[in-house]
């Protein structure tokens, strides 16, 4: 399965710890390989899914492209302020 990095995230991921960058880019290739599989989120993030690493969450939307699906990552942030932080992006608040 493909996955895309939106610029959001692509720059997140830059800024952070060799290490976390590191483990942030094995679940993507992880997904890709199709070992991991997103959890999906409910409410107003339905149709959205989480992508759990350490202290962080990835969120991902399921795409059905002419190429066949694809999961598109949209928004990575710490724990604690993820879903809010996308929300209020997402204009869902």
């Amino acid at each position: 399965m493909k996955v895309t990095i939106e610029p959001q995230p692509r720059d997140f991921i830059r800024g952070q710890p060799p290490e976390t960058r590191k483990s942030i880019r094995a679940i993507i290739h992880s997904i890709e390989r199709g070992e991991s599989v997103p959890e999906r989120l409910e409410d107003e993030l339905d149709g959205f899914y989480k992508i759990k690493v350490e202290g962080y969450r990835l969120v991902v939307q399921y795409v059905a492209g002419e190429a066949g699906p694809f999961y598109r990552v949209v928004f990575i942030e710490r724990r604690a302020v993820v879903y809010e932080m996308f929300k209020q992006l997402a204009g869902l608040e």
